[in-house]
């Protein structure tokens, strides 16, 4: 954290021969469009000089929260810095479309689908975002969906304006659900989570009868005691045993 002190004070000091124009673009003070995102529980932290020059704009994202008075303490301590959105805490689904293939891809998967009204945001003709709130019980299937077109989840990070020339498009728009045609793209259900139990049948409404494994057969009141008793006549005949007796 001392170096990235270091680096701050030395580039917003008036010897510093960017200065200017590095404080024009990104002021001491919690930038308006900031304080917006944070509003919208946005989880938002600064990119510090020392970020810039690391090419690692998310060096920072730990600092990343929507509290008012810590980023205005962020905006004191990184007076030349940009600001990014924290996408998987921020319960934000991001489509980024770069350059002139994304712009292709995204015409190409548009073509026969309604025009979104979500807030979107440019950065030139550099890149381009478009803000959804994201879909609940679905988990993300790809991340990218075309060339130059991907989806911005958890993990990742997002400039928001004012920083690095990036505008709101219709800063009037709210966030809107992700589209039919986009979660249909990159969306799934979620798996079946691991050691569930299968549900067991449920029981049949009707009884099943008990069978018997054999005939039972009264026995006649003049039958004599030694002899087997059979129901059928002639039982003797079709190899019945006799039990011999004691007299």
């Amino acid at each position: 954290m001392d170096i990235e002190r270091f680096f701050s004070e030395r580039l917003s000091s008036p010897s510093a021969a960017f200065t200017s124009s590095t404080n024009q673009d990104c002021p001491s003070t919690l930038p308006e469009e900031v304080r917006q995102a944070a509003n919208l529980g946005w989880q938002v932290f600064p990119v510090s000089p020392l970020a810039k020059l690391m090419g690692n704009p998310d060096l920072l994202i730990g600092e990343a929260t929507a509290e008012i008075g810590r980023l205005e303490e962020l905006a004191v301590e990184y007076p030349a810095c940009g600001w990014r959105v924290a996408v998987g805490p921020s319960s934000l689904c991001i489509l980024q479309i770069a350059g002139p293939d994304g712009r292709s891809s995204s015409a190409a998967l548009n073509q026969d689908q309604e025009e979104c009204s979500t807030l979107q945001a440019r950065c030139g003709d550099a890149a381009a975002w478009a803000y959804f709130r994201w879909p609940q019980g679905l988990k993300l299937r790809t991340k990218r969906l075309a060339p130059g077109m991907t989806i911005l989840a958890d993990g990742d990070s997002c400039p928001i304006p004012p920083s690095g020339g990036c505008i709101y498009v219709n800063p009037w728009e709210e966030v809107q659900v992700v589209p039919g045609w986009l979660k249909e793209l990159a969306f799934e259900p979620p798996d079946d989570p691991p050691g569930k139990a299968v549900p067991a049948p449920a029981p049949s409404p009707r009884s099943t009868p008990c069978r018997q494994g054999g005939r039972f057969v009264k026995p006649q009141p003049n039958a004599r005691k030694g002899y087997p008793v059979s129901g059928q006549a002639g039982w003797r005949g079709r190899g019945g045993y006799r039990i011999s007796r004691r007299r």
